[in-house]
């Protein structure tokens, strides 16, 4: 069922398409506009992936424009990733998003930020492989090597860390002067 809703999705989307009309010479590229890219679960959506645009070019992945990658947990938001560009990897179902690329916890409060993130639909794992900045209130971390985290963003590995702490230790959760 789950790997039909998908198919499902992915089809529409292709259905869509329509030729470039800027094309560049010798190519053939199919674009759609407004593209919606789901996975459901027990009739919810595991995550959605919407792009302003989305180039179906390769029969092997997909290249986005403007993506969003909204992530849920129980039926609601729990997190979004976004870029300027990305790509889908149909096969291997990795999402990769480019270009000032933020996550942000809904529930956790949260704020990470890189150049680039990556997304396994089947591990639901999130991860980055560059200096990424993690700011909850006024407290920024920086895990130089990157980060790696489930798509709920409650645990977080840092790689090659650096803290900045508050001026005022009230504005960090739990903890009491």
């Amino acid at each position: 069922m789950r790997k039909t809703c998908f198919l499902f999705a992915l089809l529409i989307g292709l259905s869509a398409c329509t030729a470039e009309e800027e094309k560049p010479a010798g190519e053939d590229l199919q674009r759609a506009d407004n593209v919606t890219i789901f996975e459901s679960k027990d009739s919810q959506h595991k995550w959605l992936l919407r792009a302003d645009s989305v180039d179906f070019d390769n029969l092997n992945s997909a290249v986005l424009h403007n993506p969003h990658l909204l992530l849920r947990e129980n039926g609601q938001d729990s997190a979004e990733v976004s870029g300027k560009s990305g790509t889908f990897d149909y096969t291997k179902k990795l999402v990769s998003i480019e270009g000032k690329a933020l996550v942000k916890s809904f529930t956790e409060n949260v704020t990470l930020a890189t150049e680039r993130f990556f997304y396994d639909v089947d591990k639901d794992r999130i991860w980055s492989d560059q200096k990424t900045t993690i700011t909850r209130g006024t407290a920024n971390i920086t895990a130089r090597g990157g980060i790696e985290t489930d798509s709920k963003l409650l645990k977080i590995e840092f790689k090659k860390q650096s803290t900045q702490l508050p001026a005022d230790l009230k504005e960090v959760q739990g903890v009491r002067p």
